[in-house]
């Protein structure tokens, strides 16, 4: 009987501790559990599902709401009644739009006399460019304009520019960038668009002489406006709350009826409704051609969120154009990365000897990466201005009288990004490099010492190898920031020119937060998330096996 019950107390023990752990795994996996859900998964899950939908990001579904009024052609003999319940429609016409992005040549057709001691030359206002001659090929001596990418866009004249149009006082310009064709010493064009009227003109280093700029002098014009793609009617109904009573002797009732749309949906704004008429259902009978009209509008309505399935992908993939322009933005952007490791290489190497006062130099090279990436904006838009930076005026003292045109030329704005963000990055991969050095062995370079090994077979066969781990960390984490890229270009450049430095993540800065088309920018991440993961896989299986730790 006691051997039975010492086993039975040993089970009953056994499950007790079983439930204990039991509980106690439950009470820790659980908090984290529902952690992982809330921090990670739903966040995920949500952006694939806003990929899906079009959406702009700040409204809900509403119905439009207006007051209206009926209006007859003459004061009524008799009291009028529409009853309530009586149905009213309303067309408009939905308009959907792009951004496109062309560039179009300008001439002066005289000269232009810029006055001495002066920095800012006012030009022309803007609405008033027609006083320039129609966007051409040929210069004022009829002699051909040779600039890039010519046939591209004289095919976005054809498609975008009518004739004669001062595209400039559009209401759907979103941005301009002008530049000269071929740069001038001294000179270059600006255009304020916070200014009032809008002016365009010429930024110059201040000389004690006058400058001229020659007739024929050919400016490009590198802007982004919209384009329509597609219109299409849509018809949306309203119910009489109440009936409507026209009094005799009156041409409209006292007041305006409020009315809500069935359906949820924007129909227009404000401004474009008002004064608008409606129709009545075929089964009123309007015997005294009563005409409904909008009097005020309360709320417009939202579209909210909907679901448009591929769409927003399959307009990425095949007809945007500018995606694909990006990505190779993008793509150019990630030379910073083998540029940005062997500087900071070289850097360590340099920081590991054993000197004194070598700690102050360690901390002095990475303030960069510590600093704020506006103030280093700041000091590189000095020292890089195309006018009176610094470098400009080295390569002018040295003897080169065109220097780059560093913001205003494609391929030098996207060096420049390049050179801040290598000079920035660098600091940091310094210190990564260092541990890794200083977690190298000693032994192994006094073994290759005695070997007869000089210091660059030591390199080769004790240091870069040893060095794998953190190569493949470096390489990894500078591809997925490299994807990301944004910040530099967003403050030094905005995009330009001509969207010459936008990448993917700026990209979806403005489809976002510019243009509020919240589902399509969600596409574009989800894509960006592809191939961020595609290269990290790709990059670890290929690195693997030749990581040595």
């Amino acid at each position: 009987m006691d051997l039975e019950g010492k086993k039975f107390d040993n089970k009953k023990y056994i499950r007790q501790k079983i439930i204990r752990e039991t509980i106690s795994a439950w009470l820790f996996l659980l908090p984290n559990f529902i952690g992982f859900l809330v921090i990670t998964f739903l966040p995920i899950f949500a952006t694939f599902i806003l990929a899906f939908t079009e959406w702009d990001g700040i409204s809900w579904a509403k119905e439009a709401k207006i007051s209206v009024s009926f209006k007859l052609e003459k004061p009524s003999e008799k009291s009028i009644k529409i009853p309530k319940g009586t149905k009213l429609f309303f067309k408009t016409q939905k308009v959907t739009k792009s951004v496109v992005g062309i560039t179009v040549p300008y001439i002066i057709n005289s000269d232009i006399v810029i006055p001495p001691d002066t920095t800012d030359y006012g030009l022309i206002d803007i609405n008033a460019l027609m006083e320039w001659s129609s966007p051409v090929y040929a210069d004022a001596n009829g002699n051909p304009i040779i600039y890039p990418d010519k046939d591209k866009v004289e095919k976005q004249m054809q498609d975008y520019i009518k004739e004669g149009l001062l595209f400039f006082s559009s209401k759907d310009l979103l941005s301009v960038n002008p530049r000269l064709a071929n740069p001038i010493q001294g000179v270059s064009i600006n255009l304020n668009m916070k200014r009032k009227g809008k002016e365009l003109g010429f930024s110059l280093i201040k000389s004690n002489k006058e400058i001229i700029i020659p007739k024929g002098t050919v400016f490009l014009v590198d802007l982004y406006t919209k384009k329509i793609q597609e219109s299409v009617e849509k018809e949306w109904s309203f119910t009489l709350p109440k009936d409507v009573i026209i009094s005799e002797g009156r041409d409209e009732p006292l007041m305006p009826v409020d009315i809500t749309a069935e359906e949820k949906g924007e129909i227009g704004t404000e401004t474009s409704l008002i004064g608008k008429k409606l129709e009545f259902s075929k089964d009123f009978q309007n015997e005294n051609n009563v005409t409904p009209y909008i009097k005020f509008v309360k709320a417009t309505g939202n579209n909210g969120l909907k679901f448009v399935g591929i769409k927003n992908f399959k307009d990425l993939i095949i007809s945007d154009t500018r995606f694909k322009d990006y990505i190779i933005n993008t793509f150019i952007f990630l030379i910073e990365i083998p540029l940005g490791m062997a500087l900071s290489l070289i850097m360590a190497l340099a920081m590991n000897q054993p000197l004194k006062g070598i700690v102050v130099f360690r901390v002095l090279y990475f303030i960069p990466v510590i600093s704020n990436i506006v103030a280093i904006a700041l000091l590189w838009r000095w020292i890089l201005n195309p006018d009176y930076g610094f470098l400009n005026s080295f390569l002018r003292f040295i003897g080169i009288t065109n220097p780059p045109q560093w913001f205003a030329d494609k391929v030098w704005a996207r060096v420049a990004i390049i050179i801040v963000d290598v000079w920035k990055g660098a600091g940091y991969n310094m210190m990564l490099y260092l541990a890794g050095l200083q977690g190298i062995p000693h032994d192994l370079y006094e073994a290759a010492e005695i070997d007869g090994a000089n210091e660059l077979q030591k390199f080769m066969s004790i240091t870069w190898p040893l060095l794998g781990p953190t190569n493949f960390f470096i390489l990894i984490m500078g591809i997925i920031g490299g994807f990301q890229a944004f910040g530099t270009q967003y403050v030094l450049t905005g995009g330009g020119p001509a969207g010459a430095t936008t990448t993917i993540v700026y990209y979806i800065y403005n489809n976002a937060y510019q243009w509020f088309k919240m589902g399509y920018a969600t596409a574009i991440a989800v894509i960006l998330f592809a191939i961020i993961m595609i290269f990290t896989v790709l990059q670890w299986t290929l690195s693997e096996k030749e990581i040595e730790y």
